[in-house]
């Protein structure tokens, strides 16, 4: 059953990917989600969220990370700096805010900050040579979609797509041909169902995907 999750001030929508509604019961408090976020201070206006592929999610809020578990739902140790627990972020100028990130399914994560992006190679825990770069240079269509100056939220969604979400709108990205698909950007509220309703469809903090276990979802 895959899963996709939703963060917008200090709620969240749980997503049924192949069902493709909002689960029912949603929106719910962040801090009712995951134990701990309302101790440490990520239990509202977190930037980013980033699933690497190890049953663990990175909240960022302004130059700050914690470690979410995701099989116990809960808060996975301290509140550390992004400048201590990032190599080369600091260096790139990723340290004070992260804008967006995105698993990329191929052992590369990207993170974007403003016009700029990085490269982040999961397995040796660096950043790629050659990074930070600009999104207008190096993400065709993005520029004509009014997505070069900044990304809110971006969701690989297995399937050889990814969403990237600037404002009350979004964009379509076919991973294989590198490419925006037809069509896009279109509005939020009117694709995704269920969105408006819930208070989604202008704008969205941070989006990632997991597969989790049908008993005991949060």
């Amino acid at each position: 059953m895959t899963k996709a999750y939703f963060l917008r001030g200090e709620r969240y929508l749980r997503y049924d990917v192949e069902g493709d509604l909002i689960d029912s019961g949603y929106p719910k408090p962040l801090a009712v989600g995951w134990a701990g976020l309302a101790d440490v201070g990520f239990d509202q206006d977190v930037d980013t969220v980033v699933d690497l592929g190890s049953d663990k999610a990175y909240l960022f809020k302004g130059d700050a990370f914690v470690r979410v578990d995701q099989s116990s739902n809960q808060v996975d140790g301290d509140v550390v700096s992004i400048a201590d627990g990032w190599a080369g972020f600091a260096e790139a100028g990723f340290a004070d805010s992260l804008d967006a990130s995105v698993n990329w399914g191929n052992g590369k994560a990207y993170f974007f900050r403003g016009a700029d992006y990085i490269r982040y190679d999961i397995a040796l825990d660096r950043i790629d040579d050659g990074y930070p770069l600009l999104i207008a240079e190096n993400w065709p269509g993005f520029e004509e979609a009014g997505f070069a100056d900044g990304v809110d939220a971006a969701v690989n969604w297995g399937n050889g797509k990814a969403y990237f979400f600037s404002g009350g709108v979004y964009l379509r990205y076919d991973i294989s041909n590198d490419a925006v698909d037809p069509g896009f950007p279109v509005g939020i509220g009117g694709a995704w169902p269920g969105f408006e309703e819930a208070g989604f469809g202008l704008r969205l903090d941070a989006a990632w995907l997991k597969i989790v276990r049908a008993e005991g979802v949060r």
